[in-house]
Order: C-alpha cells, then structure tokens, then sequence
C-alpha cells in the first residue's frame, strides 16, 4: 500500500474540512466530481466512465515517481476519501482496479447488498453486491457493524456469500481474511452520539474504529482503504460547521493511524 490520498468531492462538503490541507505535499489529491451528473446515491454508466476517466488523469501523475507501471492499480492502493455514504459505491469502482486477490474489510451500518432498484445500475445500498458478482479477484467478503434487521431482510443465498459481524464480534478478535485487505469504512457505524452522517447510523464509538483500524494494519497486509460519511452540505437539522469539524477530526485521525504525517 501506498501513501497518496485522494479525496473525491462530489457534494461540497470538503469544503467544510481540511484534513487534507495538514500535509503540503504532493501526496493529497483532490478529484472534482461535484460536474458529473447522475452520481448521487447511484452512479449510472455515463457517470462510472467519467470518473473513471478523471482517475486515470491523476493516477498517471500519482504512478510516475514509483514509476508503476499499472497506474490504476497503484492508484488503488492508497487512501480515498470518497464523501457521504451516498457515494459508497466508489468502492466497488476502486477494487476493480485491484489486479491480485483481496480480502473485502467493510465496517458499515448497512449490508449494501440491496438490488438495483432498476436496470443494472451500481448504487450506494448495493455496491457490495456488485464487488461478488462482478470482481473476479475478490476472495471473501466481511461486513462489521451492519444492522442485523436490514440483514435479515437480505436474500438468504445473497448473505451466505458474507461473513457479517456485530461491533461486539471484533473487540476481542478480527474476522479471519484470506488475502491481502481492502478496508472500506463508512463512518455510519458509529454512533450519532459521537458524529453526525446523512444516514443511520450504528454503536461503534470513534475509540473502537480507530483501534480496530490499527489492530488491522498491524496483524494484516492492507493494500488499500477508503473512507465515506460525512455529513451533507445541505443536510437539515443539524449545524454543518459543527457536525462537519467533528468529521474532519476523526478523518485526519484515521490518516495518522494509517500513515504518518
């Protein structure tokens, strides 16, 4: 794994951050997507093939001083920060970069196993889904934090295919992975006591993940991460400035446990 980060705006809400301005290097990258159309919550084929486009603008840049010779894949390999969890199906657009088999880590308060409301398109509640069916190089898959009722209301087939864990599962040991980790958090497994999302969220504390995180990164070769829930711009009923400094906090805590700055 590598240490360049990228964070992915889609709703503006970064504007309200600044963990990515702590480090003057060039190891920040900030990929605009707030112009792309049709990406909230579901990102159709059009929408899939710009950003994969504006990726690989940035990833030649990334991949030149390691002079890698497969750009997307080293892209892959790093920290992305890819805004609310109605664009968590960022995930399954990274992974696909990944050319070797991986072990799937998601810490999140929902399966994301969902079917596409219509057609075939790939979506925040399913994109997990999407990653079995179609990534070739995914090897076992394990869900950490999700709500048991929204699990149970899963396809039986569908969730044999994951391991599903409670917050309780993982304080005393993590899930047995098979491969190298990709690790995909989304911050609405934590409790709305601790940080505010635009979804429902779960009981882990913000202790828990961090711990959980550096228990991983030092038991288990981790290729890769990404990191969604932060609050919406326009969300009501809360104070954005508030909630969003409180987001900004824990993503530059997760980037330290990761990497040093």
């Amino acid at each position: 794994m590598n240490d360049h980060i990228t964070v992915f705006d889609f709703s503006g809400i970064y504007n309200e951050e600044s963990f990515y301005h702590e480090d003057k290097s060039s190891r920040f990258c900030i990929i605009n997507c707030r112009n792309i159309p049709g990406t909230n919550c579901m990102c159709d084929d059009d929408a899939i093939a710009q950003i994969r486009e504006k990726i690989r603008a940035n990833a030649l840049e990334m991949a030149k001083p390691a002079g890698d010779n497969d750009c997307e894949e080293y892209f892959a390999k790093g920290i992305h920060f890819i805004d609310s969890g109605n664009y968590h199906y960022m995930s399954a657009i990274i992974t696909d970069m990944i050319k070797e088999p991986f072990s799937l880590v998601v810490l999140d308060h929902h399966p994301d196993m969902q079917p596409p409301m219509f057609g075939d398109i790939l979506s925040c509640g399913g994109w997990v889904m999407k990653v079995i069916e179609n990534n070739p190089n995914v090897r076992d898959v394990h869900v950490i934090g999700a709500d048991r009722e929204l699990i149970d209301k899963l396809n039986i087939d569908d969730a044999k295919l994951v391991k599903f864990y409670d917050v309780s599962d993982v304080r005393e040991s993590l899930p047995e992975t098979q491969c190298p980790v990709f690790l995909s958090i989304d911050k609405d497994v934590i409790r709305r006591e601790e940080l505010v999302t635009n979804w429902d969220q779960g009981e882990m504390t913000k202790d828990e993940l961090l711990k959980f995180i550096k228990e991983l990164f030092n038991s288990r070769e981790v290729i890769g991460v990404d990191i969604c829930g932060e609050c919406a711009p326009d969300q009501e009923g809360i104070d954005i400035t508030k909630e969003a400094s409180v987001n900004d906090e824990l993503n530059l805590k997760i980037i330290k446990e990761i990497i040093d700055l």
